[in-house]
């Protein structure tokens, strides 16, 4: 991200929906300001030694409901919504 993380969202309230493709060091910054109602997270069974982190330290606890799974040959995909 080029531009200051509480201006960018800034620019993002209103928005009926937003797409985030990152990791730890992106989703943070919504997470922060609770601006994360839904997460959809696929599963794919390869072990990697290194990679980009879904989360990181400091990163606020949200209470999430499974809502929904759905299986694409070996790929899971499960989808969360923010408990209210």
């Amino acid at each position: 991200m080029n531009e200051d993380e509480c201006d960018f969202i800034g620019r993002l309230t209103g928005a009926s929906r937003v797409w985030l493709v990152g990791g730890a060091e992106l989703v943070i910054y919504f997470m922060r300001e609770t601006q994360v109602d839904e997460m959809i997270l696929s599963i794919i069974p390869s072990i990697l030694r290194d990679g980009i982190r879904l989360f990181q330290s400091g990163t606020p606890e949200i209470p999430m409901k499974l809502t929904k799974m759905q299986q694409y040959g070996q790929i899971a995909q499960l989808h969360y919504q923010r408990e209210k």
